[in-house]
């Protein structure tokens, strides 16, 4: 194949059904899929799919394979990632990049990590006066914070955890709904306004 051919066979729009196995749940797996797609140009979705992540990623064959090494290579410290299957599949010509709601029905085969130690970043925000989560005990981010011990069913999304009686204030909400964010589908979000506190 010439180099132009080649060129042009990487640029051309393709798609693929990524899906990914290991330690996938409670570890930011899907808004660090949700902001990869965003930095190399992916359209598509992720969902959890009771044990197993699917990523349906549209692009040119180039972001493709750029985008399917750094999920591997770049995933949340958390995670224990394995590429189970990748198929290709026809371009429906997607916009965007969206969480999709987790699949129900059938049985789970869902590993929860444990409770994480408050990351870097929350400890910034615990001690700076100035933050609106200074001194806040149930500070967490995508990257730390409890997971098992708030569990009630799987899979774990915070309908499913005990934080589902605490709805998010407007500011908690704006962070889990925005993939730049750190907290961008972390399912124990809170804060002092709108999350438990603690009395002694």
């Amino acid at each position: 194949m010439s180099a132009e051919a080649t060129l042009a066979a990487l640029q051309s729009p393709a798609a693929v059904r990524l899906r990914i196995c290991g330690r996938v749940q409670g570890v930011g797996l899907r808004p660090f899929v949700a902001r990869l797609a965003q930095q190399v140009g992916i359209a598509g979705s992720v969902q959890n799919q009771l044990g197993v992540v699917e990523i349906v990623a549209e692009g040119t064959q180039q972001q493709i394979e750029s985008f399917t090494a750094a999920l591997i290579g770049r995933a949340p410290p958390f995670a224990t990632l394995r590429l189970d299957s990748c198929e290709s599949v026809a371009p429906s010509h997607r916009r965007g990049f969206v969480v999709l709601d987790s699949a129900s029905g059938g049985t789970a085969n869902i590993f929860v990590p444990p409770d994480v130690f408050t990351c870097a970043d929350c400890w910034r925000e615990l001690t700076d006066p100035q933050d609106r989560r200074h001194g806040y005990p149930f500070i967490n981010c995508t990257q730390c914070g409890p997971r098992y011990t708030l569990i009630n069913a799987l899979p774990y999304d915070r309908a499913n955890t005990t934080m589902a009686e605490f709805p998010l204030c407007e500011l908690c909400a704006a962070e889990y709904g925005q993939a730049s964010d750190r907290r961008f589908h972390a399912e124990p979000v809170a804060c002092p306004t709108c999350g438990p506190r603690l009395s002694f």
